[in-house]
């Protein structure tokens, strides 16, 4: 899992779409493993939720949205993939089948979108900004969905600016700004970065104490996603 993060305006989504093939290249060249890839074949491969589901929902029920992906790539099972992909999100196909997209709530139609998804089977996963606007209970299962696929062996990648929901989903963490990369590192690599600038703001509460500590001499590590951990550290230290 991969969280993809920057501050608004580093070219986040930009490169989710060009991913996808939304958007082609001004110039240069897509590579993966670095291998130039076909666009057409390689974003097959690649479902994308947006922020804003339901700014892409245009069919008039639940099922044909869903249905919607797979027809046009001319997958086969159809129905069974419309079944899947709703009863896997929690959308229960009996109850949301004939229901139209836009009488689901908030969180329902983030589900919807990914259901859509799940429904194509693709390799990759990109959710943009995924707990965006959500309650508790909305975040809850959208993180729980993005959990089950990657005990799938799914490659996830989230894009976000609430570090303290992700970091200890994610293996790796890549940081845009302006355009360009960062820094790609492992998550316990990047915790221990000093400088963060302006992604500091959002990391986990209890991070935030470590790197407030160590600043202040303690000899303690940082790079702890658990917060439980955290305490402990914290409670057993010796002054």
């Amino acid at each position: 899992c991969y969280l993809l993060t920057g501050p608004c305006g580093s070219g986040k989504t930009t490169l989710a779409l060009l991913l996808k093939g939304l958007l082609l290249p001004a110039s240069g060249k897509i590579l993966l493993k670095n291998d130039s890839i076909s666009l057409s074949s390689f974003q097959r491969s690649i479902g994308l939720a947006f922020q804003s589901p339901e700014e892409q929902f245009f069919k008039e029920t639940v099922e044909e949205e869903v249905a919607f992906g797979p027809t046009m790539l001319k997958l086969n099972r159809i129905e069974e993939r419309v079944k899947g992909g709703l009863n896997t999100t929690g959308l229960l196909y009996e109850k949301f089948s004939r229901s139209s997209p836009f009488a689901l709530s908030s969180g329902e139609q983030r589900r919807l979108a990914i259901a859509s998804i799940i429904a194509c089977e693709p390799s990759w996963y990109i959710f943009d900004e995924p707990t965006a606007g959500l309650d508790l209970e909305g975040r809850s299962k959208i993180i729980e969905l993005i959990k089950n696929l990657m005990k799938e062996k799914k490659t996830v990648i989230i894009i976000s600016q609430e570090l303290e929901r992700f970091i200890d989903l994610c293996d790796e963490i890549i940081v845009l700004e302006k355009g360009r990369l960062k820094l790609k590192t492992d998550t316990r690599t990047f915790l221990e970065e000093e400088k963060l600038d302006e992604i500091e703001h959002s990391l986990p509460y209890h991070i935030k104490v470590l790197r407030i500590l160590r600043k202040r001499g303690w000899d303690i590590p940082v790079s702890i996603t658990d917060p439980q951990e955290a305490a402990d550290i914290i409670a057993d230290y010796e002054l």
